[in-house]
C-alpha cells in the first residue's frame, strides 16, 4: 500500500529578543537592534514513505511583527523560503538563520521589505535534492530530477503550505533562494512548484536541464562565483543556457500574432534568467548576492510579482 506523506506543523510564536544583525544597502553593513521581527518555530511531522521512515523537521519563520502590528487586516506581505547549504543542517534550529535570515531580522531590513521568511533545517547527512558532487566534478555529469522529493524537501513543501493557510501572504510575492546545497534545492523546488513563485534566486547551485521546460516562466536570477572551488560555476552556466532557451521559445509561442493593418513594434522582453558571475568570491557568492544596490539580488527580487487569480467567493 503506497503511503501518503502527512505533516503536522506546529507554530509557536516566541518574542524576539534584542540582537546585532547587519542590513547591507549598496554593499554597506548596518548593524542595528531586532526589533521589528519575531521568529516562529516549525516543527514539521513528515509520515513514512516510499521505505523511508517517519522524520521530524524544524525550522523558523521569520515574521514581520512590526509591520502586521500597524498595517490593516486587509494588508499582505511577501514570504521568502530560503534554503540553507550543507554546513547548516543539524537538529539545533538555529544555525540555517545565518547568513541571509540573521540580515532578513533586522530592523532596517524589515522598515524597507517586511516580509516573511521560512527557513527549514534540514538534518544532518541529508539533502534538499539529489547531489552527486563526485559525478559532477570527475564526470562532468549534471544534477538530474527525481520524480519524487526527498524527504527533507517534503517537509519543505508541507511548512510552505502550512504558512500560506494560516499567515498573511501576498501569494503574488512569494520567492525562493538559497546557497550551495540550498542552490541546488532551489532549482529542484522551483520545478516541483512552478506555480507558486514569482522569482527564484538559485546561488552557487545547480540543477537539471531537462526541468528548464518547467520553470521557463518563472523569473530567475542565477548566481554563482567564477572561481568556485567546491560547485563547479559550469553548472550554472548550464542551467542559465537551458531556461534562457526555454524561456525565449516560451516568450515566442505566446507572442500575439501580427495585425497587418495595425503594425505594432517589437515587443521588449524582459531577459530570463538574469545570471551574475562574481569574481574573486570562491563559494560565498551569496555575500555580495544578497545585498540591495546594483551589485546584490535583493532590489530586483522584490520587484518581482506574479498575477494570482481572485478569490472565488463561497457565498451564495
Amino acid at each position: 500500500m503506497k503511503l501518503v506523506a502527512s505533516v503536522v506543523l506546529f507554530i509557536v510564536f516566541a518574542a524576539s529578543c534584542a540582537a546585532s544583525a547587519p542590513v547591507v544597502e549598496d554593499g554597506v553593513a548596518t548593524p542595528t537592534l531586532l526589533s521589528a521581527a519575531h521568529l516562529a518555530v516549525i516543527e514539521a511531522k513528515v509520515a513514512a514513505q516510499h521505505g523511508e521512515t517517519e522524520a521530524i523537521y524544524r525550522g523558523q519563520l521569520i515574521t514581520p511583527s512590526a509591520a502586521l502590528a500597524h498595517a490593516s487586516a486587509d494588508v499582505k506581505f511577501p514570504l521568502i523560503v530560503f534554503l540553507h547549504g550543507a554546513g547548516e543542517r543539524g537538529d539545533d534550529n538555529k544555525i540555517q538563520l545565518q547568513h541571509f535570515p540573521h540580515l532578513c531580522m533586522s530592523d532596517a531590513f524589515q522598515a524597507k521589505h517586511p516580509c516573511f521568511v521560512l527557513a527549514m533545517q534540514c538534518h544532518k547527512d541529508e539533502l534538499w535534492s539529489p547531489i552527486d558532487l563526485a559525478g559532477i566534478r570527475e564526470r562532468n555529469e549534471m544534477p538530474k530530477f527525481s520524480a519524487e522529493p526527498m524527504r527533507s524537501m517534503r517537509a519543505v513543501m508541507q511548512a510552505i503550505d502550512e504558512v500560506l493557510a494560516t499567515q498573511r501572504v501576498d501569494r503574488a510575492r512569494i520567492y525562493l533562494t538559497g546557497l550551495s546545497m540550498g542552490g541546488f534545492g532551489s532549482f529542484d523546488l522551483a520545478a516541483r512548484k512552478p506555480e507558486l513563485f514569482a522569482a527564484v534566486a538559485p546561488i552557487c547551485g545547480g540543477g537539471d536541464p531537462k526541468t528548464a521546460e518547467i520553470v521557463a516562466a518563472i523569473p530567475f536570477f542565477i548566481v554563482h562565483g567564477d572561481d568556485d572551488p567546491i560547485v563547479p560555476v559550469a553548472l550554472s552556466r548550464a542551467m542559465n543556457e537551458a531556461i534562457a532557451t526555454a524561456s525565449a521559445e516560451l516568450a515566442r509561442k505566446n507572442r500575439p500574432k501580427p495585425d497587418p493593418n495595425h503594425p505594432t513594434p517589437m515587443p521588449k522582453r524582459q531577459p530570463n534568467p538574469m545570471y551574475r558571475e562574481y569574481t574573486k568570491v570562491g563559494h560565498a557568492s551569496w555575500a555580495p548576492a544578497f545585498t540591495f544596490g546594483d551589485n546584490g539580488i535583493l532590489d530586483w527580487m522584490f520587484a518581482q510579482q506574479k498575477a494570482v487569480a481572485p478569490a472565488v467567493s463561497q457565498t451564495k
